[in-house]
């Protein structure tokens, strides 16, 4: 696999830092980063005037840049429709930040439904309509900005991923067809299921991958080979769909990442 497919996430690492992450990337000769709009990463609140104009120069000068919307706290289907508002800020501001720097791709999640709101069917189509809603407020945005927005299936949890089957992703993009995906190998793994079958109903609209590996039980960011994910069959599907977009490795051990580095760029 070539170098430049690949990019690496940015994560809350002892002795890393959102450049330690930058330079990793440059070291290991791969061709993009994608920042986390976190706290303590790449949030919009903490990246002074010098530090977007610094990731704008690496991106015009051919590092890919994309933008995970933030992480904790952030839900745009909670029941609690504050705090739903709230999530939806918070992105839009992760989209003009991704404009700002020259970030092409924005990957969202599509937000949980509580453990115990799952038996009933009205809060699940409520969690349905709250993503409807705000995909048409930023969807729009996006647009104008030049950044594509792509849908991150979600894995087995405590609470309920509002779309995590390959049949709940693809009604979502059928709907909205300014709408692009990612696909999250490890949350597939949490849930069981074929990665070909999965990316074969979503392929014309797959445009990023997140790749880490896990034991099934949970969403670990294992380095590759160090679980039971069937990554190879991942890139085998991939490479038959003839996909060309971003393969994201999602792993917070540095050592981890570069052993799986080597393996996916071995000759």
């Amino acid at each position: 696999m070539d170098r430049a497919q690949l990019s690496l996430a940015t994560f809350h690492c002892p002795g890393m830092t959102l450049w330690s992450w930058v330079e990793l990337a440059q070291e290991l000769g791969l061709g993009g980063v994608e920042l986390r709009a976190d706290p303590g990463l790449a949030h919009p609140d903490e990246l002074s005037p010098q530090d977007r104009r610094r990731l704008r120069a690496l991106s015009e000068g051919g590092l890919s840049l994309s933008l995970h919307m933030p992480i904790h706290g952030v839900n745009l289907t909670w029941p609690v429709r504050s705090v739903a508002a709230a999530s939806l800020g918070e992105l839009v501001r992760t989209l003009e930040l991704a404009g700002e720097i020259g970030a092409d791709v924005v990957v969202i999640h599509p937000g949980r439904l509580p453990a115990e709101y799952v038996p009933f069917p009205e809060w699940h189509e409520r969690s349905w309509n709250l993503l409807r809603a705000a995909l048409g407020l930023l969807l729009p945005r996006a647009a104008g900005l030049g950044v594509r927005i792509a849908l991150e299936n979600l894995g087995n949890g405590r609470d309920r991923g509002v779309v995590q089957t390959p049949a709940e992703h693809a009604a979502i993009l059928r709907e909205f067809p300014e709408l692009w995906a990612c696909f999250d190998l490890g949350h597939l793994h949490t849930l069981g299921g074929s990665p070909g079958e999965y990316l074969a109903l979503i392929g014309p609209r797959l445009i990023h991958v997140h790749l880490h590996d896990n034991r099934g039980d949970w969403d670990a960011h294992l380095p590759l080979g160090e679980g039971t994910a069937p990554w190879r069959e991942t890139l085998q599907a991939l490479k038959a769909l003839g996909f060309s977009g971003r393969i994201v490795l999602e792993l917070p051990d540095v050592d981890g990442l570069k052993r799986s580095v080597a393996l996916l760029t071995a000759p």
